[in-house]
């Protein structure tokens, strides 16, 4: 059996140091001290054999993301999500001709405004900042709190890659992207968080010099909550076909300020501020990263994106780390939670039916389509998609005590309270209960 993937056949994907094949895939195809551009290495010995490994049925290092899902029929992998051609591809070698790069995935570097709990070091300066001082202890290692002890996302005790992307780097890998890589169709742009790194705007003015920058997707991911020019933003992003931003947002507004310390009155002036000068050039479109803590306020999750001017609402699920895992959450309130979600469901049609009564106040909304909402539509799939997972995969006792542990070791080092936020639970310290 083939598994043929769009990413492996055709992209690139900028991460801590090193570069791989997409934003799931975790094997070090390519060190970025070696090389870091595009032209050097996209084929690779470390690439041509993934690419040869998925063409003959076999799952590579690192892309078991894809084969947990797959195996387990838990929804549509990434592998799955982009129709595959081997137009530009050697079978035989695994090497792919310049022409079929269509994607490319670039991280500048670590530096975020913000330390959201299900992050890590490698992602989030924030998150650098509160671990300064802390040193693991034997819990942490025993429950494999692998955020705390500075193994997530790292390849070996001894990996310690960083994002580091200077400017001058970045608009020497783009430009290597507008010579040598004709049909390039997509860009992402990923963090920590884009808008508060000084590389983002020049690398993509940059960008905007490719031949196909007309027929070029950006997107890029964000919290949106950072300070930035809104115009200069626009201006930048109408020199392509299409920008989608991908807002990070994961809680409602009881929740944001507790998973993701931000500020949800920021959030929503941010939107206000870009939509007032971008006119609908861009797409927007709201995130939620599901874990057990979105789980527990499921209902305020989509309320609050309900009530953020949005054009579609999307779930994915947190893997890693197990402990955070959302099917965690069915292990000793399943009853509770799939009630939660019932009255979830149920408020989003309430919210359509206010629309409806309301069709000329609700036709300005940027997701209003043809007598229906996308957002609306967006918020019953990405429910339904979170429902489906945590009813057909099942977790660990052990990760439901490091999911406890982790509550209470991140309170102390976040200096905040579990129980100041979440309203539907309470924690003690060492048990969970429902309120």
């Amino acid at each position: 059996m083939s598994l043929p993937c769009y990413y492996a056949l055709g992209g690139v994907n900028f991460k801590n140091g090193f570069v791989t094949s997409c934003p799931q895939q975790s094997d070090q195809l390519q060190i970025l001290s070696d090389d870091y551009l595009p032209s050097k290495f996209f084929n690779n010995e470390n690439f041509k054999k993934h690419r040869l490994d998925l063409l003959n049925g076999k799952w590579p290092k690192g892309c078991d993301i894809c084969q947990h899902v797959e195996e387990r029929k838990a929804g549509k992998s990434m592998r799955q999500e982009e129709p595959v051609t081997l137009d530009n591809v050697n079978v035989t070698t695994g090497e792919v001709d310049f022409a079929g790069l269509k994607t490319a995935e670039i991280r500048f570097s670590h530096s975020c405004n913000m330390s959201c709990l299900h992050c890590s070091q490698v992602y989030s300066s924030g998150w650098m900042q509160k671990l300064k001082k802390y040193i693991p202890d034997q819990e942490d290692k025993e429950l494999k709190l692998i955020q705390l002890t500075g193994e997530m996302h790292r390849a070996s005790e001894d990996d310690d890659l960083t994002m580091q992307i200077p400017t001058k780097q970045a608009l020497e890998i783009v430009d290597d992207l507008n010579k040598n890589f004709p049909n390039l169709e997509r860009v992402d742009f990923a963090g920590g968080e884009v808008l508060y790194q000084k590389q983002f705007f020049p690398t993509l003015e940059k960008l905007a010099e490719h031949p196909n920058a007309s027929n070029m997707l950006i997107m890029f991911h964000s919290n949106f909550n950072a300070d930035f020019n809104p115009v200069t933003l626009s201006d930048l992003l109408i020199k392509f076909k299409k920008s989608v931003i991908h807002v990070s947002v994961d809680s409602g507004p009881t929740l944001y300020p507790y998973f993701r310390q931000g500020d949800w009155n920021k959030l929503k002036s941010n939107i206000a501020k870009f939509r007032e000068v971008n006119k609908n050039k861009s797409e927007l479109n709201l995130v939620c990263t599901t874990g057990t803590y979105q789980i527990m306020e499921i209902k305020d999750v989509f309320e609050g994106f309900l009530s953020l001017d949005c054009n579609y609402i999307d779930s994915s699920i947190i893997y890693t780390p197990t402990y955070l895992n959302p099917a965690l959450m069915m292990q000793h309130f399943g009853t509770k939670v799939l009630e939660d979600i019932a009255e979830t469901e149920n408020m989003i049609f309430r919210v359509n039916k206010q629309r409806l009564d309301n069709i000329d106040e609700a036709r300005h909304l940027h997701s209003f389509n043809r007598g229906t909402w996308t957002d609306i539509e967006g918020a019953h799939r990405a429910l339904k998609n979170i429902k489906d997972y945590i009813t057909n995969n099942k977790t660990s006792s052990k990760d439901w005590n490091a999911f406890k542990a982790y509550i209470r070791k991140t309170d102390n080092i976040w200096n905040q309270d579990f129980n100041s936020h979440v309203t539907n639970y309470k924690f003690d310290g060492e048990n969970i209960v429902r309120n």
